[in-house]
């Protein structure tokens, strides 16, 4: 049986010419290399000409590197270009997200995602698919089905857009993934996936990365640290997937200052934890978060003029719920281990 996508896109082709793709804010490797993959699919199937957009930054270096070093034909939103398709396809999220900068009244082309539909969700064609690990894994299989040529420089995102959402095929993963994967990387430029995941980093990095560690807390089995101010917000993810490497940690919490909001990163080693549904409890309606069984992020508007004593109010409300969420109670003894762990 076709997939639906393939279905979708044939009718498309009848009226359409051009596709608006759409990413959410601050898009990582899942989302850029799907957008691509999808760009792909409409040109060489229909010879739809599309252009993919994206609000916020690039912030992480990986990402950056990505970008740069495949010439990925992404490009920064800007005001009135929604106005200039018809078409408009979201990729690795949903309209009602609040992760980017679609109109909530404009009803959507086309959603490809991976992540839990959303009740408000609306488009003519919805393809949300929560058995695949990553969005890039839907794109893949319906490039596989229609028998679509994939260049080196696509096939190399692709790769690493599953891997990263992954963690390199160790979490969230199904069948699905690991063939999209193999099948893929018969056709990854190795050297230049190797330089993608091992990128030259800013000093700030480093900054952060101390800061993470000097200032983490654990409590039972949850570790977590307050960044403050971050160079970007894709960090806070970062930090938090690296806390969670910690023996005998179950979960990570993180939140890093940005732009006059607060993002918070959340991880855990529990299967069966749906930490994206969780942290949209403890951030509130009418907030972004968002993710996945054992992965999610989200963020609150704290606003750029706030005073330090707001900022530390977020903070510790973020922190305060997700401990009580997992039953620890009042007073939280927590520790700081780095600061007075001793060499030998």
């Amino acid at each position: 049986m076709t997939h639906p996508l393939l279905n979708f896109l044939d009718t498309l082709a009848l009226e359409e010419r051009s596709l608006l793709i759409l990413t959410h804010n601050h898009p990582d490797p899942d989302a850029i290399a799907s957008a691509w993959a999808l760009a792909h699919l409409v040109e060489k199937r229909h010879a739809i000409r599309s252009r993919i957009v994206f609000a916020g930054i690039i912030g992480r270096m990986e990402n950056q590197t990505l970008v740069r070093l495949l010439r990925v034909p992404i490009h920064p939103f800007r005001d009135g270009v929604l106005d200039k398709y018809h078409a408009v396809a979201l990729v690795d999220t949903q309209p009602p997200f609040q992760n980017n900068p679609f109109p909530p009244a404009r009803k959507a082309t086309l959603v490809i995602d991976h992540h839990p539909r959303n009740e408000r969700t609306k488009a003519d064609e919805m393809i949300i698919d929560t058995e695949a690990g990553a969005t890039t894994t839907i794109l893949a299989e319906v490039l596989q089905e229609a028998g679509i040529e994939i260049p080196s420089r696509l096939a190399t995102a692709m790769v690493y857009g599953i891997g990263s959402e992954t963690q390199n095929l160790g979490r969230e993963t199904g069948p699905r993934d690991v063939a999209a994967y193999r099948w893929l990387f018969s056709r990854v430029n190795v050297h230049s996936l190797a330089r993608i995941q091992n990128p030259p980093r800013p000093p700030s990095f480093f900054y952060t990365l101390g800061k993470a560690v000097r200032h983490a807390f654990t409590i039972g089995r949850v570790i977590g640290v307050h960044l403050g101010p971050v160079p970007s917000q894709d960090i806070v993810a970062h930090m938090s997937d690296f806390l969670m490497t910690h023996d005998k940690m179950r979960w990570s919490l993180v939140t890093g200052r940005y732009d006059g909001r607060l993002f918070v990163s959340l991880r855990t080693l529990n299967r069966e934890a749906r930490a994206g549904r969780l942290l949209w409890r403890l951030l509130g309606a009418g907030t972004s978060a968002g993710g996945h069984r054992m992965i999610a992020g989200g963020s609150v508007d704290v606003g750029r003029d706030a005073s330090e004593e707001s900022w530390r109010e977020a903070e510790e409300k973020v922190m305060t719920d997700f401990l009580k969420s997992q039953g620890v109670k009042e007073p939280f003894a927590l520790q700081y281990p780095y600061q007075t762990l001793q060499e030998g």
